[in-house]
Parts: C-alpha cells; sequence; structure tokens
C-alpha cells in the first residue's frame, strides 16, 4: 500500500506532465542490453517499423484496387491507428539511427523534439493498439463488420499490430507515466469529435450505412455516449496495463541483467569511442 502511495505520490505531480527525463539513453538503447550500442535496438525497431508498413501499404493496396472508394480507408480508427503505429515504430527507428551514427543525444536543458514526439506517438499508440485489437475481436467482429478486403489482412490489422506495439514497448527502456493518459485521451477525443462531424456532413460507411461502426451511430445519441464512455474507461485501463508491461520489463531485466559492478555511464561520450570514460562503485 505504501509503494502504490508513493507511486502516485510522485506520478501525480504537474511535472510528470511534461516530456522531460534525465536519461536520454533510454530511448535508444534497450532495457535488455548489457552494452551501450544502439545497434540491436536499432535493428529490431527497423524490422518492426517495416513490418508496420508492410500492413499499411497491403492495407491500402487493397482499397484501391476493390470497388470501394479509397477515402473510405480514412474513416476507420483502425486506420489512424496504423499510421499512429508507422510514426511510432519509424521514430524510433530514427532516434536509434541517428545515436548510431551520430553519437549520444545531448539532453543537458532538454529533450531533443524528435524525441518527445516519439515518446507521445508511444504513448498513445500502445494502448491504443490494444483498444482496436479488443474492440474488434469483442464487438464488431460478432457483427458481422468487415472493416478490410482481405481476412488474413483483417487479421494482421486487429491481431498483429497489438503484437507489433507490445514487442516495441517491451523492448524499450524509457518510462509510461501516470500523467501521459493525456496523449490517448486526446487522441481519443479528437476520433470521437470527427466521428460526429463525419455524421452531421452526410457522410456514410462503404455499404451506404450513416454511421462508420454500427455500434458508434449518432443518430441513436444514448447508445453512442455510453459506447463512448465505455471505450474511453477502456482506454485508460489500458493505459495502466501499458504502464504495468512497462514496470514489469524493467523489473525482469534488471533481475536478469543486474551486473555485479555497477557502471555510471558519461552520457556525452561518443558511442564510437572504444575507451568510454566510467566509473565504478
Amino acid at each position: 500500500m505504501n509503494a502504490v502511495k508513493k507511486y502516485f505520490k510522485e506520478e501525480c505531480q504537474l511535472l510528470m506532465l511534461s516530456l522531460e527525463h534525465p536519461k536520454s539513453s533510454d530511448f535508444y538503447i534497450s532495457v535488455w542490453q548489457t552494452t551501450r550500442s544502439p545497434l540491436p535496438l536499432l535493428i529490431w525497431r527497423t524490422l518492426l517499423f517495416l513490418s508496420s508498413l508492410g500492413i499499411v501499404i497491403a492495407s491500402l493496396t487493397y482499397y484501391i484496387i476493390s470497388p470501394v472508394s479509397f477515402g473510405y480507408w480514412f474513416i476507420y480508427l483502425t486506420h489512424w491507428g496504423l499510421i499512429l503505429k508507422v510514426f511510432a515504430t519509424g521514430f524510433g527507428a530514427a532516434i536509434s539511427a541517428r545515436c548510431y551514427f551520430y553519437g549520444p543525444i545531448n539532453a543537458e536543458f532538454t529533450l531533443p523534439w524528435y524525441v518527445k514526439t516519439f515518446w507521445i506517438l508511444h504513448n498513445v499508440s500502445v494502448p491504443l493498439a490494444f483498444l482496436i485489437t479488443l474492440f474488434y475481436w469483442a464487438i464488431l467482429y460478432n457483427t458481422n463488420f468487415l472493416e478490410e478486403m482481405n481476412q488474413a489482412l483483417d487479421i494482421a490489422i486487429h491481431g498483429v499490430n497489438s503484437l507489433i506495439m507490445f514487442l516495441h514497448h517491451m523492448t524499450s527502456s524509457h518510462p509510461t507515466r501516470f500523467l501521459h493518459l493525456v496523449h490517448p485521451f486526446a487522441f481519443a477525443v479528437i476520433y470521437v469529435f470527427f466521428s460526429i462531424i463525419y455524421y452531421l456532413a452526410g457522410g456514410m460507411n462503404p455499404l451506404g450505412q450513416p454511421f462508420i461502426y454500427p455500434v458508434l451511430h449518432w443518430g441513436e445519441t444514448g447508445t453512442a455516449i455510453v459506447v463512448v464512455i465505455v471505450t474511453g474507461l477502456l482506454l485508460i485501463s489500458l493505459h495502466f496495463v501499458t504502464i504495468g508491461l512497462g514496470t514489469a520489463r524493467n523489473a525482469v531485466a534488471n533481475r536478469i541483467l543486474r551486473p555485479s559492478v555497477t557502471v555510471h555511464v558519461d552520457e556525452a561520450v561518443a558511442l564510437q569511442n572504444t575507451n568510454p570514460q566510467i566509473t565504478t562503485v
């Protein structure tokens, strides 16, 4: 109980709303590493990025060659999540590549904009991927709702997407803060307003029905509001799940990889330096 109180006391400070972190290497070195090289995480993140990009390209291609108007691809929350996932994995790979070729990030005064952007994208993409998977297979799939033009692609988008972001999260080192809940929540609010505006503007789905998702029909306002509230609470819960996964990741990694001697690394030393300055205690 004291540990829980201590956690919320620390995490609920307004300072935790910021996008600052004292250890910049947490954004380009995996928690599972025992070296300072960003190369292992660069290779891993590149694979995740290419996988994400391949899924998006495949989905777009099926819409382009199908009788359905290509524009409908952009109305679905799933596809918004796919775009965010590509940017999140892409920024992660780019940060690792930048550090591999040019050396560590100097965060003496503040983290660079691209690191902060990556942090926000990651904060949104991980719980959103979990939400999309749960929402689709628990609700939409039972209504015979088909969002994709191919069954295998349907599984990839509504299942593999979560696996990719899970692997991305579990191989990172940076923290997921409690107050950073505002990032996925803000994204969800934006999509809700989009769906309302789309409905009021007379927008329809590919079948000519006046809604994007059958469970989010603004012509039935009461039901739509209940769905939004329940989904919002689920998203909040999944943010806590993301925090829990990160905590478990760190605990397991520390137990397995904890060195017998504590090493303090000078963040300013170039990664290519063959004689890094370290001190031991």
